[in-house]
């Protein structure tokens, strides 16, 4: 479910005039996960917990670490519509379930070799990649009578890249690498919240409704090296924060509060509201072993923090109307809009994963990983929700002639506790654990020339 603090505050009749306009000015929360490996990337490390930075050697590198591009010995070419995915969201004290279903494009790419020893790669590539979709209601008796919750909301977060990089290598244990990437994100955040309670004596109902939709370019520098020990191979990998290229955001929110014969109303809309996003560094490094028929890696992964900012914000007020039910001119107040704001702590994860050859005469592969993927989501955060999940994949790939394919599954999951849902015009408090799953068809085909 997509709710998080309370939205809609306290109770309303006994509740003094400032936090009866604080129930309609305060849009209702959505369920919004920012975890920075949402999505298994690449034909091969997507199947191994992306425990891949010291072994890369497709056009993925890219993006994974560039300096695994200098293993490319030949012209590749490597699609894949990347994966089919199963979102599922589970709130225990809510009668209804969440989730989405979506086809990800999260991996095209190709590499080529102008000259020895040096290889140009790009690769396009889906990192994180949320949509969810939930709508429930839950009814109760209260004292005075009976009591209507309704929630309905739709959230999409969306982080591709576009990743240009050269790989090199001149002979002896060492590969480098460096290039850039734009990044481009998309977040589209769209609720309404009602809660009614009808009793002998009237009616008491509130309604809010927001929608709020942002975007940003940035330009990011990234490199890496490997370096080969007899059967071990280490690299490391760096990306910088994101040079913002454009940005664009709107938002609005209406809300409206009967309680009887007095009432309340707000309203908000900025078609052009500013927008602001940081990206963190990122830092990953692993280490792995390749035999004649098996190959396994630990990897470690850092982000750095990211102070608090608001990500989407205007000038504009929020226009209050009040109607105080004594049959004379409402009054037409403003407000200061609070912000969308949000803030990450730096986060580490670590995965492990690698492949077995199943037959020692072809290159048939079982590839498997189990990582972790920790939420950087820091206090004050009302955009994103913090929830760590744990990944897991397992697949096959091979070869058919110059053809290469993959083809594996990628589950993860995670509970939120005692999440609070909202305040109840009841004065009741609902709260409830959330879990999420996804899970992911992976597949993948390339060509070597």
């Amino acid at each position: 479910m997509k709710i998080r603090t309370g939205v809609l505050l306290a109770c309303l009749v006994s509740s003094p005039a400032l936090a009866q306009v604080d129930q309609v000015i305060t849009p209702p929360q959505n369920l919004v996960l920012s975890n920075y490996n949402s999505v298994p990337v690449g034909p091969y490390g997507g199947l191994e917990g992306s425990a891949f930075s010291a072994r890369v050697d497709d056009p993925s590198a890219a993006w994974f670490n560039p300096a695994g591009l200098a293993r490319q010995e030949a012209a590749q070419i490597s699609g894949s519509a990347g994966v089919y995915q199963l979102t599922s969201v589970s709130p225990s004290s809510l009668p209804n379930q969440g989730g989405s279903i979506q086809q990800l494009p999260n991996y095209v790419g190709f590499t080529f070799s102008p000259r020895t020893g040096l290889t140009i790669g790009a690769a396009l590539v889906s990192t994180n990649a949320w949509n969810q979709e939930t709508d429930s209601e839950l009814f109760s008796t209260v004292p005075t009578g009976q009591q209507r919750f309704a929630y309905s909301a739709d959230s999409e977060f969306d982080q591709r890249v576009a990743a240009i990089s050269a790989g090199y290598y001149g002979g002896g244990r060492w590969r480098f690498g460096g290039g850039f990437a734009f990044s481009l994100m998309d977040l589209r955040l769209v609720q309404s919240v009602s809660d009614r309670i009808a009793s002998a004596s009237g009616l008491q109902s509130v309604m809010v409704s927001s929608r709020a939709s942002g975007s940003a370019l940035q330009l990011r520098g990234q490199a890496g090296a490997q370096y080969d020990l007899s059967g071990w191979r280490f690299g490391g990998a760096i990306r910088t924060p994101g040079l913002n290229l454009m940005h664009s955001a709107s938002v609005t929110i209406d809300g409206a509060l009967d309680a009887g014969k007095s009432g309340l109303g707000s309203s908000l809309f900025d078609a052009d509201a500013k927008m602001e996003y940081h990206l963190p560094w990122e830092f990953q490094g692993g280490a792995a072993f390749v035999g004649n028929r098996f190959e396994i890696e630990i990897d470690v992964q850092a982000f750095t923090s990211i102070s608090g900012y608001s990500m989407i914000s205007t000038t504009n007020p929020v226009l209050v109307y009040t109607d105080a039910g004594t049959g004379i001119a409402p009054s037409v107040t403003s407000r200061p809009f609070g912000g969308m704001n949000t803030a990450s702590d730096g986060v580490v994860n670590v995965g492990a994963g690698g492949h077995v050859r199943l037959v020692e005469s072809r290159k048939l592969l079982l590839h498997g990983g189990v990582g972790s993927n920790r939420s950087p989501v820091g206090a004050g955060d009302n955009v994103f929700n913090k929830m760590n999940l744990t990944t897991w994949s397992i697949g096959l790939s091979g070869t058919f002639g110059k053809f290469q394919f993959a083809a594996g599954l990628n589950r993860q999951g995670g509970r939120a506790d005692d999440v609070m849902l909202r305040n109840l015009l009841s004065g009741d408090v609902i709260t409830s654990a959330i879990d999420v799953h996804t899970t992911g068809l992976i597949y993948s085909l390339a060509y070597q020339f």
